[in-house]
């Protein structure tokens, strides 16, 4: 009778082992899943903070750019000024305010 009592425990025992080894089997499938798109999302953040990062640079060159323009360009204001102090009649038109800006903006190019 114990020997019956025995294998039925030993029977029961390989059975729940064989039951919670699929459990654990899942388990560590669903990790190994878990992990594979944490990594994906990973590498997604670091392109993304890549591409930022490069924005970031193309902003500032560009704000550069900007600073340098309207550091080169005068007010009306400034060329009426010019031309007082050259001598010539203050109050310039607007097309010839235009001209002097176009031959500044031209020999800038140069």
């Amino acid at each position: 009778m114990n020997n019956e009592l025995a294998d039925e425990l030993h029977k029961i025992y390989i059975q729940e082992a064989a039951e919670c080894w699929d459990v654990v089997e899942e388990a560590a499938t669903m990790l190994r899943q878990q992990q594979e798109k944490l990594t994906k999302y990973e590498l997604r953040h670091v392109a993304q903070r890549d591409r930022i990062a490069i924005l970031e640079m193309q902003h500032k060159q560009q704000q550069a750019e900007i600073e340098s323009l309207k550091a080169k360009t005068l007010t009306d204001e400034e060329i009426n000024q010019v031309a007082i102090d050259m001598g010539m009649f203050g109050d310039l038109s607007h097309d010839e305010i235009e001209l002097c800006r176009n031959v500044l903006r031209k020999a800038n190019e140069k």
